[in-house]
This record gives C-alpha cells, sequence and structure tokens, in this order.
C-alpha cells in the first residue's frame, strides 16, 4: 500500500510540475488511456490520481467528457493573487528576520540556475524555477501550514498566467524582470531588511498579475475579412 502511495505521490508531482512549466495548458484534456500508458499504471490507478489532482483544483472532472486541466475563472485568479500577498509577505518577512549565510547561498544557487535557464531560452524551466523560489522562501521561513497553503495555489498561479496573461503587455520580457525582482528580494532577506522584504514581494506579485487580462475584451465588431485581408 506504501508503494501504490509512494507512486501516486510520484505520478502526481510530475503532472504537477508540467503544469507550473506551462507543458499542460488550461483546458488540455488528461486521457486515461495515455497517462496509463505514459506512466505504465493501470486505469484505476489513473482514475485515483485524476480524482486527487480534482480535489486540488488542478484538473476539472467532467461527466461523460473526461478530465481537463482546470481553467480558473477571472475571480479565483484575482482570490488567489490577494492570497499569495498575504501568506508570501507573511513568509518573506519571517525568513528575513532569521536570514543565515546557508539559506543565502541556496536561494542565490536558485536565482543562478533560473538565470541560466532564461539565457538559455528554456521558457517551460525558467517558469517552473520561478514559482520554486517562491515555494523555496516558503520552506526556509520554516512555516509548514502556510508554505503547504503556497504549494496548492502557486500550480493554479501558473494556470492562472498561462490563461490570463494578455498579449502586447511587455510579456516578451516578464521573465527578465521577474529574474530581477526575485534577486531584489534576496537583498532584502540576506540584508534583514523585514519590511522592505515584504513590500517587494507584494510589489512583485502584483505585478505578476497586472500582466493578465481579466478583465473581459471589448468586442470592437472586426470583421474577418479585414483580419485575414492581405491572405
Amino acid at each position: 500500500m506504501n508503494n501504490k502511495n509512494t507512486e501516486l505521490d510520484k505520478v502526481y508531482q510530475r503532472i504537477w510540475e508540467a503544469i507550473v512549466a506551462h507543458k499542460l495548458l488550461p483546458g488540455t484534456r488528461l486521457k486515461e488511456d495515455e497517462l496509463s500508458e505514459a506512466f505504465g499504471l493501470s486505469r484505476g490507478f489513473v482514475r485515483k490520481l485524476l480524482l486527487q489532482l480534482s480535489y486540488h483544483k488542478l484538473v476539472n472532472l467532467v461527466p461523460n467528457s473526461g478530465a481537463f486541466v482546470a481553467e480558473p475563472s477571472p475571480e479565483e485568479a484575482r482570490d488567489i493573487f490577494q492570497a499569495r500577498r498575504l501568506i508570501e509577505a507573511e513568509l518573506v518577512r519571517e525568513l528575513a528576520s532569521k536570514c543565515t549565510a546557508r539559506e543565502k547561498k541556496l536561494l542565490q544557487e536558485h536565482l543562478e540556475q533560473e538565470h541560466q535557464a532564461m539565457e538559455r531560452g528554456d521558457q517551460s524551466l525558467r517558469i517552473r524555477l520561478s514559482g520554486e523560489f517562491h515555494l523555496l522562501i516558503g520552506k526556509l521561513a520554516n512555516k509548514p501550514v502556510l508554505t503547504s497553503f503556497l504549494h496548492e495555489i502557486i500550480p493554479r498561479s501558473s494556470l492562472i498566467v498561462a490563461l490570463y496573461q494578455g498579449a502586447g503587455k511587455g510579456n516578451s520580457g516578464h521573465g527578465g524582470l521577474s529574474c530581477s525582482e526575485h534577486h531584489a528580494l534576496l537583498e532584502a532577506i540576506a540584508n534583514h531588511e523585514v519590511e522592505q522584504a515584504g513590500a517587494l514581494m507584494i510589489s512583485h506579485l502584483n505585478e505578476i498579475e497586472a500582466q493578465l487580462q481579466l478583465e473581459p475584451i471589448e468586442d470592437k465588431g472586426v470583421m474577418l475579412k479585414h483580419i485575414f485581408a492581405d491572405a
């Protein structure tokens, strides 16, 4: 039984990472037979896995249709970022109040990986590492209850970014901006600037949310023949 639970956790982690890295986008259908073949698991095991993902709101189970990667609503998106501001500001302040040389080194090493992924143009890895930087802050702050909430909402944040990140808002440079903001957070943490660290975290999350197109786009009555006039 323990071996089965361990295997379930491993596969869950693989899917979790794929969602965080935007390899599985909102609305993607997760077919039982394909998952069964990909991981060498029984269909019953896959159903149990999908049920667990559904419980954590990463997957929607639609009767007579199947399982789909969740598509959070704009209201959910706003609520999740509000929750992140409250939780992560507290976590980063806690870490800044007691950061050791070892913890600073761990954060520096993680940011170096993030920077290297950005330099290589590995967008999926950079996105995953960016989310994991926030989780690392939670882990080092040693606040298990708050960090457990973060483990639940970071993947949902990734779905939200994939679904609502608006075109034409400077997103092509968002990776570099995120990386520079992470470095600023590290500096505040390492220098034990408690309130500054909290303010930077809130500003950082505000910036991510500002990149999202959460308001309905006005229908301006554009005609398809005009869009494809040069085709």
